[in-house]
């Protein structure tokens, strides 16, 4: 009886009320359930949130940095830690070198053989010159005693022939500034199998035993001894499992997460993507953390968190506490809330059910 008088009630409603604000109004007076939850207000059940936002449930969630890089050692020895100290580090800092005695050992090796390969094209380079002094000293010599010391040397020296050594003597040059830089580049791609740098400003985390100063430690070359941290943007993420949840508009969505006495933490939807999981392929969704919340944040990298789903109000939209929609309906027995729905409030649509609401959406004015 009281299921059948509220159908008529409601559907009277919708055909007296021309506003939206009246519907919910008076749809919740008639109901017996009180005002609808859209926004907190004083005895509320809603858990803090964002203003004008509506409480969706509660989901993990995880800290996620904008980036991060793991890093596998190329060859396995002896790992000496160079930075020891928490937050930020700077571009290009050495952070852990792998067997470095045997990295000094090449450098000085190739700093021999450079050596080495510029004292030979300076020897050669010497000899050209002396043979193009030679040839210049021939060419200035008068036209009888030129020809009389080419007959004796069986050869010509004209202007084609000073070109000729003149290009020797460029190309050795040439040759012995390439072999050089060969060298230092050979050395340079060996360095980086051996040394660890920052390739961006951010933060370190180690996966080893951290030796003493000066001391080492043995690694293999099979698993990660650092993860490099891009800490520029730092977000919360959120495996958005639910359809309903995820066809809404995604920037109207954002999370809550309680910091104790620190406060509340709300963040903004950024943007979402398909990642691939143990279980599949899984729509995760990103929320910005303000920056200065950031190194609240980040010390909690790792931890399983619980992150409070908010959802902006819209004006076709309408909250309802699950209790007291029960309540209301408790000589009835319902299949499922779409059922109750259907039953209570004609020509509304459920948008989602949250974890102590249902959100719905008002039917279109008429």
């Amino acid at each position: 009886m009281r299921t059948g008088i509220l159908n008529i009630v409601a559907i009277t409603l919708l055909c007296s009320f021309s506003s939206h604000a009246q519907i919910k109004e008076k749809l919740s007076t008639a109901l017996g359930i009180g005002r609808p939850q859209s926004k907190e207000a004083p005895g509320e059940s809603i858990p803090a949130q964002a203003p004008d936002a509506l409480y969706i449930g509660r989901y993990p969630g995880k800290v996620v940095p904008k980036r991060f890089i793991p890093v596998v050692p190329q060859t396995a020895g002896k790992v000496q830690v160079h930075h020891r100290h928490e937050g930020k580090v700077e571009k290009d800092t050495l952070i852990i070198s792998i067997n470095a005695e045997e990295l000094k050992k090449e450098e000085q090796e190739m700093q021999f053989r450079k050596e080495k390969a510029l004292l030979e094209a300076e020897s050669e380079i010497l000899q050209l010159q002396r043979q193009k002094e030679e040839m210049e000293y021939i060419s200035a010599l008068p036209a009888k005693h030129r020809m009389y010391v080419t007959q004796h040397l069986k050869a010509e020296v004209d202007k084609r022939a000073l070109e000729l050594i003149e290009r020797k003597i460029e190309l050795a040059r040439k040759a012995a500034r390439l072999e050089a830089e060969r060298l230092q580049e050979r050395f340079e791609q060996r360095r980086e199998s051996h040394e660890i740098r920052m390739p961006f400003p951010g933060r370190i985390q180690y996966h080893l035993a951290i030796p003493e100063e000066g001391e080492s430690v043995l690694v293999n070359n099979s698993a990660p001894v650092v993860t490099i941290v891009d800490d520029s943007e730092i977000y919360l993420a959120v495996n958005m499992s639910n359809p309903a949840i995820s066809r809404l508009d995604a920037a109207s969505l954002s999370v809550t997460l309680d910091m104790g006495a620190n406060g509340i933490i709300h963040a903004p939807w950024s943007h979402s993507r398909v990642e691939k999981g143990d279980q599949g392929e899984t729509l995760v969704y990103y929320f910005s953390v303000p920056e200065q919340r950031k190194e609240e944040v980040i010390r909690l990298t790792g931890s399983k968190l619980v992150l409070r789903l908010h959802h902006r109000n819209h004006d076709d939209f309408v909250l309802y506490s699950k209790a007291e929609l029960a309540m209301s309906t408790a000589d009835k027995t319902f299949a499922s809330w779409e059922a109750l729905i259907e039953e209570i409030m004609p020509g509304f649509s459920i948008v989602y059910i949250g974890e102590t609401h249902i959100c719905v959406r008002l039917p279109a004015k008429p």
